[in-house]
């Protein structure tokens, strides 16, 4: 009887184990491409409506916290997911003109639906200063109307919602936090975005 060494079986298993992590990682982006291609005009809020209120898990903590527009001052909220690579770009992004300072005054928060221990993956993410959390409840996402990652949402003072579109580049990130600030001018955004901005005056 050939007996196999114990370190070789649970090799075998953490390589199996390992496979199957590949695997669901690789279903759930597969999903998220063919989910925003055929829905990219549903992404996110309605523009110029009112912001929903919605509470999540931080994730450096574990305590419950709450997102309150029109209470919690300009604020940008990015749905974006470790699993995601164009995700990684724009928490990058956003990550970047915080540290510079470009994003004084707007309260910059990360909603991820993967689980926590995800963000071990990306070092994007687990090395990220942001504020970073999960909505507690399912229906914190379709509030938002997250149907695929990345996506970000400008929100005025007020808790209105002044743009929203899945973007990646540091110009976009500037442009949305513009859009918290009234009054702002219309600004040029990349193709695909959704915006309706409050002119000097009206």
């Amino acid at each position: 009887m050939i007996r196999i060494p114990v370190y070789l079986f649970a090799a075998q298993w953490a390589l199996l184990g390992a496979l199957a992590v590949l695997v669901v990682i690789m279903y759930r982006q597969l999903g998220r491409l063919l989910t925003g291609s055929d829905k990219a005009d549903d992404l996110g809020p309605e523009v110029e409506g009112q912001a929903p209120a919605l509470t999540y898990i931080s994730t450096a903590d574990g305590q419950e916290r709450r997102l309150a527009p029109g209470e919690d001052g300009p604020s940008l909220v990015a749905f974006a997911d470790p699993t995601c690579p164009s995700c990684e770009q724009l928490v990058g992004a956003v990550g970047e003109l915080t540290a510079g300072g470009e994003l004084d005054g707007i309260r910059a928060l990360v909603l991820i639906s993967d689980p926590p221990s995800y963000l071990r993956i990306s070092d994007v993410f687990s090395g990220s200063e942001l504020e970073i959390g999960r909505p507690s409840k399912r229906n914190g996402l379709d509030l938002y109307r997250v149907s695929a990652t990345p996506l970000l949402v400008a929100i005025d003072a007020s808790g209105v919602v002044r743009a929203a579109g899945s973007v990646t580049k540091a110009d976009d990130v500037r442009a949305f936090a513009a859009a918290c600030r009234p009054p702002t001018p219309e600004a040029a955004f990349s193709p695909g975005l959704r915006q309706r901005l409050p002119l000097e005056g009206a």
